[in-house]
């Protein structure tokens, strides 16, 4: 099919394969006069599905426009082609030198609509679209599937609910298939997250609640922060002297949008159960309390396990995580999953000189002491969610999920070290 002969088909058309042909178009482009054309040429073309706003799906086309500072939008580019499932990329600009327009190709962008849009124009650039779409599809193996999201909820304050967070997500992301990870808070009560990871970011949750419409792939692109060892991080932006707060609806927008977009989304839920908290837990793939067996820890999380059974949360999802415990504590840990009524999923080895010098340097344990035990427990907790699918907990519940710790929680103990 060459791209002179190649006309878009009308809906009912003699002839058409839409099962062939589909594509959900995201059109982020600021300039109205050239979205508007942008959508006059495409909404009649039979495959082409519009995405709403603050829906879930991730685009399988967005179409840019490019900003006054070039650079910005290649490296939103260059971001969205690491996510787990990347759209394919078409800019638009007024017709830019070709240095620009080269490095544009560069950064992954396919395709180049120049301004004023023309539809002959608009036409080939998706002849092109589907011609790699098709051939795409022919190479993958199966529908990707959606990303894992895991909420960590602190049985109580101060029992290093957001360090597990951060180094589970290091750790996620040092797994051999080079999954694309986030970090996301949303803990509106004193969250602190990015001072684990030595981050001054410029964008937040807030800059998504101030207008919930404008969010797409692309923008949410531009509000993460990027590490140095390829995390992603969404911080709250709210804490306990913040004004406003962070609704439901914008953490179950965001939340639908980043599993789309990441292999694994692991959220800091701090310890207060609120609606915004609850909400992300009813989304979460799995819920991991974290806990201790100091004799408070243990009340108020024997508490909050019976208020998520209560709510109707899946006992297969909930998951008990003990930090700090030391191999003494054997009896103290078979006496506490007594009173708790929960079979501990993991434990974290006790090892205060590495915890505390990794966070004031700002780096996860798994790069600031990598050969201490407590980095190896995150590596194999890490290891444990690559080997079990997600729908492992409907073939055998909970007992899946133990044969596995089982065989590591001595290996993660202080003694095996």
């Amino acid at each position: 099919m060459t791209d002179k002969a190649w006309k878009p088909k009308r809906a009912g058309s003699v002839g058409s394969d839409s099962s062939s042909k589909e594509a959900l178009v995201d059109i982020s482009v600021n300039n109205e006069e050239c979205k508007s054309a942008l959508t006059k040429c495409l909404k009649d073309i039979e495959g082409i599905r519009f995405r709403e706003s603050q829906s879930a799906e991730m685009a399988n086309l967005v179409i840019m426009d490019l900003a006054e500072n070039p650079e910005e939008t290649f490296t939103v580019i260059r971001d969205m082609g690491k996510m787990a499932n990347p759209p394919e990329i078409f800019l638009t600009a007024p017709m830019p030198d070709s240095e620009i327009l080269l490095e544009a190709m560069r950064s992954g962008a396919k395709e180049f609509l120049a301004q004023p849009i023309q539809e002959p124009e608009v036409q080939r650039a998706m002849a092109r679209y589907w011609e790699r779409a098709t051939t795409q599809k022919d190479k993958s193996q199966g529908e990707k599937k959606a990303g894992s999201l895991m909420a960590l909820f602190g049985g109580k304050g101060g029992v290093g609910t957001t360090s597990i967070a951060v180094n589970l997500a290091a750790a996620l992301r040092q797994l051999p298939s080079n999954p694309s990870v986030i970090l996301v808070d949303v803990n509106q009560h004193g969250g602190d997250l990015p001072l684990y990871l030595d981050l001054q970011p410029n964008h937040s949750f807030r800059d998504i609640a101030a207008d919930l419409s404008r969010l797409d792939p692309a923008f949410l692109i531009r509000v993460l922060t990027k590490c140095e060892n390829g995390l992603q991080v969404l911080p709250s932006g709210y804490d306990d002297l913040s004004t406003g707060r962070l609704s439901p609806d914008c953490v179950e927008a965001t939340l639908k949008l980043l599993q789309a977009s990441f292999d694994y989304v692991v959220i800091d839920c701090g310890h207060v159960l609120d609606l915004t908290t609850k909400k992300a837990l009813e989304l979460a793939t799995w819920i991991m309390v974290t806990s201790s067996l100091m004799v408070p820890v243990v009340h108020r999380t024997k508490r909050i396990l019976e208020l998520l059974r209560g709510s109707g949360f899946s006992a297969s999802k909930i998951r008990l995580v003990i930090n700090r415990y030391v191999s003494a504590e054997q009896d103290v840990l078979k006496e506490t999953e007594d009173i708790l009524k929960q079979k501990t999923f993991w434990i974290i080895p006790n090892d205060y000189p590495s915890s505390s010098q990794s966070v004031n340097s700002g780096k996860s344990i798994i790069e600031g002491a990598p050969r201490s035990s407590i980095a190896k427990s995150f590596k194999d907790l890490a290891a444990t969610f690559e080997e079990q699918p997600a729908t492992a907990s409907k073939k055998s519940g909970v007992s899946s999920w133990l044969n596995p710790f089982k065989g590591r929680r001595a290996q993660s103990s202080p003694s095996g070290a």
